[in-house]
């Protein structure tokens, strides 16, 4: 996801792999406009901060349904044998400092597995949504404290939703690097983390300039060693490499009651990821959001009709 710091896991050495939040093959646009200045793109760039900082100030707790679905793919990036779903409740609150980047918590309650009541071993599964990092705050990227992390670039006009969009181009200055680690210590569960190197393309809306759609790539592949441990078992690669990377958010409009406002929230991501050396080769997760509601002081739930 965009940010310096990006963490997945996935089973080691053969068993199913999750992906946090996770991509669609970017589609294409688009109509180019005639090249605008910089400072055209910078005054672009500067309403869509004030956008997610508005988000970020008068956002409070929410809540919502997570639908994780796992599905290990072909060498031909078709469905190759039974994925996995997992349905949880998913809270998630921010700090609020929308000077910086704001920090978000996230708590998930497993309700369903593959349509059943999670069981001991649903739990203790590395794909376990729960057992992961998560980026609800993907659109931190555009915060005052991180926007200078990336080069920014007009790439012309599109349609979204049936809405016009301006489309903005992003690339991370932070090199690709990648560090390979054992997720709570469980020699079956590889984590890695991505740092940098990474770049996408944002779609705004061109009346409100909210994101309403935000894709990404790495740069190029990384490699890193993997934990001696690993390395020890008979057949084991000595490094992991992640070919590709790439991820795709969607946003909509949602509106809240009591008080009355309207918040641009992710209603889909879908990810692609293909490594080599460990876990599953090849994997693509599709996530949805959906029966948002807010969650307000003394555990009043506040719903949220749902798009506009």
């Amino acid at each position: 996801m965009p940010g310096t710091l990006r963490r997945w896991s996935l089973a080691a050495l053969g068993a199913t792999t999750l992906l946090v939040i996770g991509a669609a093959a970017v589609p294409r646009a688009e109509q180019r406009a005639p090249a605008p200045s910089a400072a055209e793109v910078r005054a672009t760039l500067d309403r869509a901060t004030a956008r997610v900082k508005d988000f970020f100030e008068r956002a409070q707790s929410l809540v919502c349904t997570e639908r994780v679905h796992v599905q290990p793919l072909s060498s031909g990036l078709s469905g190759d044998g039974f994925g996995r779903t997992v349905e949880s409740e998913l809270r998630v609150s921010w700090d609020g400092d929308a000077g910086g980047a704001s920090e978000a918590r996230a708590m998930r309650q497993v309700m369903k597995v593959n349509g059943h009541k999670p069981r001991k071993n649903d739990r203790n599964n590395c794909t376990t949504p729960e057992r992961h990092d998560t980026e609800p705050q993907v659109l931190s990227m555009l915060l005052p404290g991180e926007r200078d992390d990336y080069t920014w670039s007009h790439a012309g006009a599109a349609t979204i939703d049936g809405r016009p969009a301006l489309l903005l181009d992003f690339r991370e200055k932070e090199a690709l690097s990648l560090e390979v680690t054992l997720q709570d210590d469980d020699e079956d569960c590889l984590s890695y983390t991505v740092r940098g190197g990474s770049r996408g393309r944002l779609w705004l809306d061109a009346e409100s300039h909210d994101v309403m759609r935000l894709d990404q790539h790495l740069t190029g592949q990384a490699n890193a060693p993997m934990p001696r441990i690993l390395q020890r078992r008979p057949g084991a690669s000595p490094t992991l490499t992640v070919e590709r990377f790439d991820t795709s958010y969607r946003f909509k409009r949602m509106r809240f009651e009591n008080p009355d406002e309207t918040l641009v929230l992710p209603v889909s991501s879908t990810s692609l990821r293909i490594t080599q050396g460990g876990g599953t080769p090849r994997m693509r997760v599709t996530t949805e959001y959906r029966d948002y509601h807010r969650f307000l002081t003394g555990g009043r739930l506040v719903p949220g009709p749902g798009p506009q």
